[in-house]
């Protein structure tokens, strides 16, 4: 197949869906594929890429639908020029990406169009926007298990719900968790729908406990400035890591906490699983199918750290229930690696 992936940012730029595009296209190529990748900023994967505007960096413009304009406007002129045709056009990003991409279907023919939502779906009027745009999509998979399920009563169209992969590395990760050095890590990008701010109160209420945040992003300083003028001496940044890295401190640590408010399904709570991490998550999409309690961690519901906390000193103080966690875990995210996720969504592009 003869696939154009559109989204504006690739890696180095930190980010799940980044991430995820960049892996699905190395699996893909890996398939026999051919992979045109429509981008902005990052770094460009293969000589067929398509750069749109590369000294301008669209990351600077924060609202992600005047963002899309921009990128898709300058796309379209690019692809009219070059004429090309493709099997498959893969939009990746939320109702802005999704509408401009019928203009690049328009325009490239594809016997098949396809939408990955990686974000929290809008609710309420957006229903309405939803159901136009999807009515011209083949299929549509969405990383929520929550966002599935809405997508599904708003169009006939083929709705999957569908995590992103795990790389090799966090895979081969031993179970064992003595001599592990942080009792809590946290892993993210720096950004107000994180809630840092809530681990850094969860931390002050346990000064004994240690944690580790690793990412970076616009908040990072703001949460630094706020544990040194609370005095709060147990939490330790690391700042954005490679995955060999992160994976290399994820062995440091023994639970795994996301505090977010909205989420689809983070790929670094998938990673930690791998690990052998207790996880414990705020309720910020539907994780029951993922996480039972007791078996893999805990879903918390609410943002009140004395909850959070409660269950934290739980899990640290039985061992013996932390050590089943681990081998729960590893075993259940064998089937979540990069290949077996790039293969189930080359599948469903096929079959359509």
């Amino acid at each position: 197949m003869n696939i154009l992936r559109i989204y504006p940012f690739l890696p180095p730029l930190s980010g799940g869906m980044e991430k995820h595009i960049q892996r699905l296209t190395e699996e893909q190529r890996k398939l026999g594929h051919q992979i045109t990748i429509a981008f902005n900023q990052g770094n460009i994967t293969a000589s067929e890429d398509i750069q749109i505007l590369p000294s301008f960096k669209l990351r600077k413009v924060k609202s992600q639908s005047l963002r899309d304009l921009i990128f898709y406007f300058f796309l379209l002129i690019k692809i009219m020029q070059q004429k090309k045709r493709f099997d498959i056009v893969h939009v990746h990003g939320d109702w802005s990406a999704f509408l401009f991409g019928l203009l690049v279907a328009r325009l490239t023919k594809p016997s098949k169009l396809v939408a990955g939502f990686h974000g929290v779906s809008s609710r309420g009027k957006w229903r309405y926007i939803y159901s136009f745009i999807f009515k011209k999509y083949s299929v549509i998979y969405a990383t929520g298990v929550q966002d599935a399920v809405y997508f599904k009563t708003l169009t006939k169209t083929i709705v999957h719900s569908q995590h992103s992969g795990i790389d090799e590395v966090f895979l081969k990760i031993p179970e064992s968790t003595a001599n592990r050095l942080f009792d809590v890590v946290c892993v993210g990008s720096f950004v107000p729908i994180k809630n840092f701010d809530l681990i850094v109160d969860i931390a002050a209420l346990m000064p004994k406990v240690t944690f580790l945040l690793i990412g970076d992003g616009v908040q990072k300083s703001l949460i630094e400035s706020n544990c040194r003028n609370r005095a709060i001496s147990n939490i330790t940044f690391l700042g954005h890591l490679p995955p060999i890295g992160v994976a290399q401190q994820l062995r440091n640590a023994k639970i795994f906490l996301t505090t977010s408010f909205g989420e689809g399904t983070p790929t670094a709570l998938l990673e930690a699983m791998a690990c052998g991490l207790a996880v414990i998550t705020s309720k910020s999409n539907d994780y029951d199918k993922l996480i039972k309690a007791g078996k893999n961690g805990y879903i918390v519901d609410g943002f009140q750290a004395s909850n959070y906390v409660e269950r934290i000193q739980m899990l640290l103080d039985n061992k013996n229930l932390l050590l089943e966690i681990t081998h729960n875990n590893k075993q259940q995210t064998r089937s979540y690696g990069w290949p077996e996720v790039a293969k189930r969504i080359t599948e469903w592009m096929v079959a359509i």
